[in-house]
């Protein structure tokens, strides 16, 4: 059996926020894509505050980064959607 297993990876320097989160664990990958979006929607509001840049986003990407510009490893968010294998 396959499972998707939703991951976010949130790091900010300035507020000391940082979390490597499993958002949770699907049986399809629908389930896990449309909770992903959500996500997405979320964490582009909390980066309007500063001049962010981020990945293309095309349906069935099983990633998606967010950062912002010229300070990837000061604050970005990575989200990633791993396919396991249950044995």
């Amino acid at each position: 059996m396959r499972v998707y297993v939703l991951v976010c990876n949130y790091h900010s320097v300035d507020s000391g926020d940082f979390t490597n989160d499993v958002v949770g664990v699907y049986e399809k990958f629908e389930d896990a894509q449309k909770e992903m979006k959500k996500i997405m929607v979320e964490v582009r509001d909390d980066f309007k505050r500063c001049d962010a840049e981020e990945d293309n986003y095309v349906d069935g990407d099983m990633s998606w980064s967010i950062w912002e510009k010229g300070e990837w490893v000061n604050f970005h968010c990575d989200i990633t959607i791993h396919e396991k294998e249950i044995q």
